[in-house]
């Protein structure tokens, strides 16, 4: 009678590990009373993931991290109550002295006043894709069997890690909230707004971002933009894909990050901080990794027929 191989038995235990965790997630958030059917959704996957063979188990392998972080961000409210002074008006008054925008105004409130139905159609676009960026190039990763794949997922847990512990040790206000509240003591009771993105609603007749901002546990958290990192962090991921990825990647980087302002959801500062927390998580996870890609493995073109030559 022969033993279990240690594969199979890594397997096993990975399968049970995995199962656990997403029954433990669910009960959880159903007893805090915040059970949706995201929750489910996702620990439901990330079970039959595990038991559906070996390609699926290779992909949650390498996107578990996706996971981690969706169950760190869904549960910002466990920490509230541990983060430092709410600051409301002292990023106003530094991003006026800073990068002062005409009549003494910050570029946020100057551009309150000056919106056009084109840039809020784009920059409600930008606003709502920056996350499907990111998975995007996870599953092209992975189909394509791209070395980077697991880079992309523990980048994109590194940086969101860094921008909750950032929320928590210096909680801001965004420009909205001290367009609509002023920089008096933080209002604990102030609901979350979808500022800018409303024209983007309005405009196509939906409720895309005045449903994805009611959940938001935290309007306190716009140092640093993670709507601007996730882009830069995918621009890092494809940089050696070559000059049309280079290109696109970042463009999209500098349209998000326009965005944030004009929208009124972030600072030019917070906007800078996106992208240091993203710079930061990728030097991380590529020195963690150990840089196993050697240079010509790493511009392995991620389309057939692909050239990955600067």
């Amino acid at each position: 009678m022969t033993s279990p191989s240690p594969d199979k038995t890594g397997s096993k235990t990975f399968q049970w590990l995995v199962t656990v965790m997403g029954a433990s997630h669910l009960v959880f958030v159903a007893a805090m009373g915040k059970l949706r059917w995201e929750h489910a959704a996702a620990d439901l996957l990330l079970v039959g993931l595990a038991f559906a063979g070996p390609g699926p188990r290779r992909f949650l392998r390498g996107a578990f991290p996706l996971w981690l972080t969706g169950v760190l961000m869904d549960n910002q409210w466990l920490w509230l109550p541990l983060r430092g002074h709410i600051h409301t008006g002292e990023l106003w008054e530094l991003e006026r002295h800073l990068f002062p925008a005409p009549d003494g105004q910050t570029w946020p409130s100057y551009f309150a006043s000056r919106t056009h139905a084109v840039l809020d159609f784009f920059c409600g676009f930008s606003y709502a894709a920056y996350i499907y960026e990111v998975f995007g190039l996870v599953l092209l990763y992975f189909f394509r069997k791209h070395p980077r794949f697991e880079f992309v997922c523990w980048s994109f847990m590194l940086v969101n890690t860094l921008g909750l512990v950032t929320y928590m040790l210096y909680p801001a206000a965004p420009p909205w909230y001290v367009m609509k509240y002023g920089p008096g003591p933080a209002d604990l009771t102030a609901l979350p707004s979808p500022a800018g993105t409303a024209r983007f609603d309005a405009l196509l007749g939906i409720s895309y971002f005045a449903k994805f901002y009611a959940r938001n546990p935290n309007i306190f958290g716009a140092m640093p933009s993670l709507h601007c990192a996730y882009p830069v962090l995918v621009t890092w991921q494809v940089w050696r894909q070559g000059r049309a990825w280079r290109v696109g990647a970042g463009a999209f980087a500098a349209l998000v990050a326009f965005s944030a302002i004009y929208l009124q959801h972030h600072y030019i500062l917070d906007v800078m901080a996106g992208v240091a927390a993203a710079l930061v998580a990728c030097t991380v996870v590529e020195y963690a990794l150990g840089r196993r890609e050697s240079p010509a493995v790493a511009a392995v073109p991620l389309m057939p027929g692909g050239d990955s030559r600067a």
